[in-house]
């Protein structure tokens, strides 16, 4: 284990699920159709829409999201290459929802 551990390194993971109202959920799916070419300050090296949408960012952290087929929710997968950055992925991915900023910031430059 703990010679995997030296060549791979370490890697955190985290799993949230949000509610959403109808106004939230409208506006979160407009944000999703498009591809942002940063996430909170930090390059997006690459956009997987295979089962949700998953940014992949420059630093090797990614975020995903799935919007439920049958409730107003959605489930967030994030995972980082420590606990701080893992907080900072999540905060950010918690912003991405809820925030109401212009959809135009999302917008691949």
């Amino acid at each position: 284990m703990q010679q995997a551990l030296a060549k791979v390194g370490s890697y955190y993971p985290l799993r949230e699920n949000f509610r959403l109202t109808e106004g939230v959920e409208q506006k979160f799916t407009k944000k999703l159709r498009l591809d942002p070419g940063e996430f909170y300050g930090t390059k997006v090296a690459s956009v997987v829409k295979t089962d949700g949408v998953k940014l992949v960012l420059a630093d090797g952290s990614w975020v995903c999201y799935r919007l439920s087929s049958t409730e107003p929710e959605v489930c967030v997968h994030s995972e980082a290459r420590s606990r701080e950055g893992l907080a900072k992925l999540s905060s950010a991915a918690k912003a991405r929802i809820f925030s109401s900023m212009d959809l135009t910031k999302w917008i691949c430059e």
